[in-house]
């Protein structure tokens, strides 16, 4: 296949891009005038009536989804590799696949301000299903197409340090840029690093607004609650600086002017050996159901530190409980004296994973208060031979909580099976998924029935579809496809899983694990198909009234 070059959107994309721009900003006006008029007073009689209403046809603008820079330290070399906290070079890839149903438009890789196309060292691969690219990444990027019908856009940067303080595989998903972020992981207690990037793609300028807290209750920001973030830059805030000796943490960021993207690089040192570096990403909004997909148990004990944890926070002002389902693959796992999690206003509370049998589970959480959570998993590494301590050092990955639909009789907030994830260069993969319950007592969770076929696509190099897998997903139990068997399909760049409606919900996650050292791993969530083409009831009113 011919490759090409991978260059910036042409000049009649960004016109057509600004033109339907202009017509939905005009479309979300009238709307939001017709609101207007309703609230101030107007009798219910007095509205417009329905008839007055059409339906005007907005198509797909240009959307750019802003992909996390490589991972990085912020003190300076010591110049002797022997107490460097950077002895080695860290290595910084990004992999993309858009498929089903791009507008035909290459996609292009740009700057963060947008104005400058940005290769990557690996060319552009235009298939029959996708489009595919790959390469090292020097910086923030923005990959930039249009959508059209149901378009999956995956991209993930992945930085790999095999030594030193950063020692880890930090890897996080390209996103789209949002008003509002949920940041559930991290701390700031001695020994941790906590990098809070905001990212700003637009042409204006955002007004983000920080809020944290810790297992103590809110965390006192001050003036570093208001962060100004220039068009088309970043702004990094070390949170040890603004919320320092918080040993768990979770932050909400909220934008005015604009939409922006936001990330927390995290690593922690014990002593001195590293102890796992990774990027805690945007999980789901307040919800009083959420779950968290990919942790994975070696068999660690109760009291071990590091065995997986599960941090939950209530942002509201009213204490409640949560009920805790963990999905093992036999089923439902009970935790001893774990199922109900009390909770406390603005506190984040963390429940230790310790005592679970070797294996890949996922914790659904309900609460009778809308929660956020997140979990941390840890993983063994071995010290290299040279090293000045005997210790063996971790590698440590973050979680993101994923929305799902509520009990039995709630409307399913979304299909979070329906997604996709890129897998980097240089890593093998597994895939995990688990069915979750529409009833989730006690009782009725452990006699749960029904299964759900997802669908596993794999995106080859070539921007083909290179298999197709269906994996039988039981309810209430969770089901792991690993690399070995994934290995056998084919090569893939991105993984696509898709699930009929009509059956048991199910949350999946990909453990990426580097190739050459199995203890440098991360777990992603999948990233949801974008909006496109779609339609907006307008109605005429008088403004002048």
């Amino acid at each position: 296949m011919k490759r090409k070059n991978l260059t910036a959107g042409s000049a009649v994309r960004r016109a057509a891009a600004a033109v339907g721009a202009l017509l939905c900003a005009l479309a979300v006006g009238a709307l939001a005038t017709t609101g207007t008029a309703a609230a101030g007073g107007a009798a219910p009689d007095a509205a417009p009536a329905v008839d007055d209403a059409r339906t005007v046809p907005v198509a797909a603008t240009e959307t750019g989804l802003v992909c996390p820079t490589p991972a990085q330290l912020e003190q300076p070399d010591v110049g002797d590799d022997a107490f460097s906290a950077a002895p080695v070079a860290t290595t910084t890839s990004l992999t993309a696949a858009v498929l089903d149903g791009a507008t035909g438009e290459e996609p292009a890789v740009t700057t963060l301000d947008g104005e400058q196309e940005a290769e990557l060292t690996g060319p552009l691969e235009q298939g029959a299903d996708a489009a595919v690219l790959d390469g090292r990444l020097p910086g923030a990027r923005v990959l930039r197409l249009t959508p059209s019908a149901a378009t999956y856009a995956a991209g993930t940067v992945a930085s790999v340090t095999t030594e030193g303080d950063l020692r880890g595989l930090v890897a996080g998903p390209c996103v789209e840029p949002a008003v509002e972020h949920w940041l559930v992981g991290g701390s700031t207690s001695v020994g941790s690093s906590g990098r809070l990037v905001l990212q700003n793609p637009g042409r204006t300028a955002a007004t983000v607004t920080l809020q944290a807290w810790g297992a103590s209750g809110p965390v006192v920001l001050g003036s570093q609650s208001l962060v100004v973030v220039p068009p088309g830059e970043q702004v990094v805030t070390m949170l040890e600086a603004v919320a320092p000796d918080q040993g768990r943490l979770a932050l909400h960021v909220t934008a005015e002017g604009g939409r922006v993207g936001a990330y927390v690089q995290h690593h922690r040192i014990e002593g001195l050996v590293p102890a796992g570096a990774d990027l805690v990403v945007s999980g789901a909004a307040p919800s009083a159901t959420t779950a968290v997909s990919g942790v994975t148990s070696t068999g660690e004990t109760v009291d071990d530190p590091h065995a997986p944890r599960l941090d939950v926070l209530t942002p509201g002002t009213r204490a409640g409980t949560a009920r805790l389902a963990v999905l093992g693959p036999d089923g439902p796992v009970r935790l001893r004296g774990g199922e109900e999690l009390p909770l406390e206003p603005g506190q984040v509370t963390t429940l230790p994973l310790g005592g679970l049998p070797a294996g890949s589970y996922t914790v659904v959480v309900d609460a009778d208060v809308p929660v956020v959570a997140g979990a941390a998993v840890d993983r063994k590494g071995t010290a290299a031979d040279d090293a000045v301590i005997d210790d063996d050092p971790y590698d440590r990955a973050w979680l993101a909580g994923q929305a799902v639909a509520g009990k039995a009789g709630t409307e399913r907030t979304g299909g979070t099976a329906d997604g996709a994830v890129a897998v980097p260069e240089d890593v093998v993969y597994g895939v995990t998924l688990s069915g979750v319950p529409d009833e989730r007592g006690p009782d009725e969770i452990e006699d749960a029935t029904g299964s759900t076929e997802v669908t596993l696509r794999g995106v080859g190099p070539d921007g083909e579809v290179a298999w197709t897998h269906p994996v039988d997903v039981p309810a209430g139990q969770t089901v792991e496809v690993g690399w070995s068997e994934l290995e056998e399909l084919g090569e893939a760049v991105a993984v696509v899983a898709e699930q009929p409606a009509d059956q048991p919900e199910v949350v999946w996650s990909v453990r990426l694990v580097q190739a050459d050292d199995a203890s440098l791993f991360s777990v992603l969530a999948p990233t949801p198909p974008l909006a496109a083409d779609g339609d907006v009831r307008v109605r005429r009113v008088d403004a002048a009234g």
